[in-house]
């Protein structure tokens, strides 16, 4: 059975990105100075880590044969991430106020699950779009 390793990311302000565990015996951390650097440089941090538990023979290292790992960033991170996402359209897509969605990017307010999840559908919404321009 496929186990999901939560891994949440963060923007530092010297624009390295860093992501730590969340679901796993233990905490595993590491840095990038691109996403996918990071993903590359945890996914082996993460399988240096279950080498050694297995190695330590510890009871939870079998259930680490097969993974997944879902990235999560919080909203402020994602809007730096991709500055030509305005959040004037998002708002408009996911029919919102846009000082609100301002307001959960600067971190004033927080979004509630239902309200991310409209902002988080906007921005798929918007990358689905993308993904069917040809030239």
């Amino acid at each position: 059975m496929e186990k999901i390793i939560e891994v949440f990311v963060e923007k530092n302000e010297d624009g390295t990105y860093w992501g730590t565990s969340q679901n796993i015996p233990g905490v595993i951390s590491s840095f990038g100075n691109s996403l996918d650097e990071l993903q590359r440089d945890f996914e082996l941090a993460f399988s240096d880590y279950i080498e050694v538990a297995k190695e330590l023979k510890e009871p939870y290292a079998e259930d680490y044969e097969n993974v997944v790992f879902e990235y999560k960033m919080d909203m402020s991170s994602f809007f730096e991430l991709v500055p030509e996402i305005k959040i004037s359209s998002i708002a408009k897509r996911a029919e919102m106020n846009e000082s609100l969605v301002r307001q959960y990017k600067t971190g004033k307010v927080k979004a509630s699950q239902s309200q991310s999840n409209k902002i988080l559908d906007a921005i798929h919404e918007l990358g689905n779009e993308l993904l069917s321009v040809r030239f």
